[in-house]
């Protein structure tokens, strides 16, 4: 009977440690992502019957709706161009070169992966490609900025729609701290 009971404790204990190692691994999101560019991540299967199943968990997990690679491109940053993470109460600037695509944006996301609440609905940005100044976010956003919160994280997500064919060979924009 305690040689049952102790096969029984060790395979409840394997399971808890099996689902808490799975869902810290899920939790850990873009930084599983193979391909970077600065503090851009990204993959280029989302959305394809290549991804790996541990790319589609996380991208169920995040609530992304994912198009295939040919008709969008879907890149993460939860840390600006210097390596440090992106804070709420920060003010930041997107600048780069063009974005070799049809239609770009940029999101704020809260770290529960959704979008961060606010008065002004300032979620994202948009353009076509020429844009110098992609995207400004702070946590009293002014007209066209995108608002964030005050003592949170958060991450940004860059979307470029008809992606062109030099897009992952060329520069990402720049994600620059202005200041707190």
């Amino acid at each position: 009977m305690r040689m049952a009971l102790r096969i029984l404790l060790a395979l409840i204990l394997g399971a808890a440690i099996g689902l808490t190692v799975t869902w810290l691994s899920l939790r850990a999101g873009i930084s599983a992502f193979e391909e970077r560019t600065g503090p851009w991540v990204t993959s280029q299967q989302f959305g394809s019957a290549e991804a790996s199943d541990r790319s589609r968990a996380i991208v169920a997990l995040r609530g992304l709706m994912a198009l295939t690679a040919r008709e969008a491109i879907y890149f993460n940053a939860a840390t600006d161009s210097e390596g440090q993470a992106l804070e709420g109460g920060c003010r930041y600037q997107v600048t780069g070169p063009s974005v070799d695509a049809r239609w770009w944006s940029v999101t704020a996301y809260g770290t529960d992966s959704h979008l961060i609440p606010n008065d002004g609905h300032a979620y994202s940005a948009g353009g076509d490609g020429a844009e110098p100044v992609m995207a400004i976010t702070s946590p009293e956003p002014g007209p066209g900025e995108i608002a964030t919160q005050d003592g949170e994280a958060f991450e940004l997500t860059l979307r470029a729609y008809g992606p062109g064919d030099g897009l992952l060979d060329g520069e990402l924009p720049v994600i620059e701290r202005l200041g707190c």
